[in-house]
């Protein structure tokens, strides 16, 4: 028997013992039955049996990080997007796929200019990983939502705008609160999935947060144009829309499906943008260069020493604040801690956030 043979093996002893949450004995007897069926089922044709061969490979490989790299340059689409998401080299996420489609005799991904693009053998095999996955993270989320203990990691994610200008302080006082608590902060302007545990908790704009999440609108977020004074001096005179004739620090691919790329798209002609940037704290940065306005959420744009408002807080671009996190651990002592305080504390500084305090 393999070593995930026999680990699952031990599993469903141990799901059959007293005591076990039925949800928990579920999960894992689904997860067993994925073992089980790779060496039951009879290929039908060719394709299949590469199919077959390269998922049995993947569940009796020792090593299951090459399961993690697969899916992960599959969502990513390259292995420089793989590697950000794993926190590893991308030579390595390109190392051990080679290696792994060497040693099994088949090629998971068509390498083109545009990515990485999986093919047919690999898509079957991503299918079956990814219902793997969801049946261990719902193990891991199962348990983590029973514990009762404010001690333990806790994964939060939130932008690098949120984090630099209202969230870093609250980690710090809740650090102070509770000790035992260990915060481990992802800053990314992708969407985690909680679902999947990326992350437990996230602190995040959205205008309808997905279904499987479950929290609490602790705010809007508005956004105004800022630059520098003397950028501010050389603007023409008269309505906001001489803006249009001023250089303007433009938003990346990361920033331009928000409701910010939206309302640039409308008023902010190609052609007078001088730079882009890929993060809100980064536009700030080239903004207090002099390099033109820029678009900010306004507890970032108010607090700088750097700029000021050029405009009042625009409607059209105005989003809500949301603390969440998934139904299956929101009863976690330390996740519910972290809530209740950090949809707390950014309440109180509603003002800000929303631009009706500039700092």
């Amino acid at each position: 028997m393999t070593a995930v043979g026999s680990e699952l093996a031990s599993v469903r002893h141990r799901s059959h013992l007293p005591g076990v949450n039925p949800f928990v004995r579920e999960r894992t007897l689904r997860l067993g039955s994925y073992y089980d069926g790779l060496h039951t089922k009879k290929c039908k044709n060719a394709r299949q049996c590469v199919v077959l061969h390269i998922q049995s490979a993947i569940m009796q490989n020792m090593d299951w990080d090459i399961f993690r790299l697969v899916v992960a340059v599959a969502d990513g689409g390259s292995a420089v997007a793989a590697s950000e998401r794993l926190g590893v080299n991308a030579s390595t996420v390109l190392r051990r796929i080679s290696r792994f489609e060497q040693e099994n005799g088949v090629r998971l991904f068509e390498r083109r200019q545009t990515g990485y693009t999986p093919t047919a053998e690999c898509e079957a095999v991503i299918e079956t990983a990814r219902e793997i996955e969801q049946s261990i993270a719902g193990i891991g989320r199962d348990l983590l939502g029973r514990d009762l203990r404010l001690e333990g990691r806790l994964a939060v994610t939130t932008t690098d705008s949120l984090l630099n200008s209202v969230v870093a302080p609250l980690l710090l006082e809740f650090s102070t609160l509770h000790p035992q608590i260990k915060i481990d902060v992802s800053v990314t302007n992708s969407r985690l999935n909680l679902t999947r545990q990326d992350a437990d908790i996230a602190v995040r704009t959205s205008k309808m947060p997905p279904e499987t999440l479950v929290g609490q609108r602790v705010s809007g977020l508005a956004f105004a144009v800022y630059a520098t004074p003397s950028v501010v001096a050389q603007l023409p005179a008269g309505k906001i829309s001489r803006l249009r004739r001023a250089p303007w620090v433009g938003i990346g691919s990361a920033l331009t499906a928000s409701p910010v790329g939206s309302w640039m798209d409308r008023h902010v002609p190609a052609e007078r943008i001088a730079v882009t940037a890929d993060t809100f704290v980064a536009v700030h940065d080239c903004a207090a260069t002099g390099a033109g306005l820029a678009v900010l959420p306004c507890c970032l744009g108010d607090q700088s020493r750097h700029v000021v408002r050029v405009t009042p807080p625009v409607d059209e671009m105005e989003t809500s604040l949301w603390v969440l996190t998934h139904s299956d651990i929101r009863s976690a002592a330390r996740v519910k801690a972290f809530n209740e305080f950090m949809s707390r504390e950014l309440r109180n500084m509603a003002g800000l956030i929303e631009g009706r305090v500039p700092a």
